[in-house]
């Protein structure tokens, strides 16, 4: 490590053939960040030297969350919270959700009125920062109560949530009041669900025997599209990504992925999306549920 002197000496050197020099409390902030692992420092440092008029209150916001967050007990899940958190930033991650909101902002679905339920939101970390101004309310649901904590108390900025309600749950096992004046669904994660046509499944158990996710453990005498909202929407994507621990429901083609959409869906606007490790499929369109079927409670078995 350099000694306060020798940085001196150094920025002297750069003073022979520079105007602008580096000052030595910068460079000092770089080397120690380095020497300690603080990533955090190390990088805002270099991005202020670069443009001291860059915005890092989010990125701030973020290492902070990863570093300090009181969840954490152990190295460990300290490196996989890091890990994780950083991922959900991914180049793949970040090109298919811009991708997903521009289609939604082309077809003039996203305005001051409109509600939007997420399923299996992660961090929420790029649709929510994508979506929070251009809409009225965000509803963000996921499975896992740890991540909820972490999105909802420390990761994301307080401006950018102001319209968001947390809620941890299977998007399977209830029904919410939030669904009836929701506008868009959208569901990033399908590849690790039952498809969505079978969201709020009919009855009766018996015609489910034979399907490869199992038999739901409640059906219903009508299926819950037909609840929400007669005007709403969906954006949907899966993948062809087999490999993937937690991917249970990939799809070889976006052909095969509109076979699970729910009853009656018009595909408005689809895409693909080239991944390093396969291919992402997107579907958006309308929910008609005049067409969902309706069955007879004596059905039932």
């Amino acid at each position: 490590m350099f000694s306060r002197d020798k940085l001196k000496n150094v920025t002297n050197i750069l003073s022979l053939t520079n105007d602008n020099v580096v000052g030595i409390d910068a460079i000092q902030k770089i080397l120690t960040a380095v020497e300690q692992g603080d990533d955090y420092t190390l990088l805002t440092t270099i991005l202020e030297l670069c443009d001291k008029d860059q915005d890092l209150t989010f990125l701030k916001q973020i290492f902070t969350a990863i570093r300090y967050n009181p969840e954490i007990d152990n190295v460990t899940r300290g490196e996989f919270l890091y890990n994780d958190v950083l991922d959900s930033f991914s180049d793949n991650q970040l090109k298919a959700k811009s991708l997903l909101v521009k289609h939604l902002d082309d077809l003039n679905l996203l305005n001051k009125d409109t509600e939007v339920v997420i399923w299996g939101c992660w961090y929420g970390s790029i649709l929510i920062p994508l979506l929070h101004d251009k809409v009225k309310k965000i509803t963000a649901i996921d499975t896992d109560d740890a991540t909820i904590t972490v999105a909802q108390n420390q990761l994301l900025p307080e401006d950018v949530m102001s319209n968001v309600e947390w809620i941890t749950a299977d998007l399977f096992e209830e029904y919410k009041a939030q669904y009836n004046t929701a506008d868009i669904f959208i569901n990033t994660s399908c590849e690790h669900m039952r498809p969505m046509s079978e969201w709020g499944p009919i009855g009766p158990k018996s015609i489910w025997k034979d399907n490869k996710f199992g038999i739901p453990d409640t059906c219903y005498t009508t299926p819950w599209w037909s609840r929400v909202n007669k005007n709403a929407h969906f954006a949907f994507t899966s993948n062809n990504m087999f490999n993937i621990e937690g991917h249970i429901n990939c799809v070889n083609t976006i052909e095969e992925f509109k076979l699970q959409l729910p009853e009656g869906a018009e595909v408005l606007t689809e895409d693909k999306v080239s991944d390093l490790r396969g291919t992402r499929y997107m579907l958006i369109g309308k929910l008609n549920s005049n067409k969902v079927t309706m069955i007879n409670e004596n059905d039932f078995q």
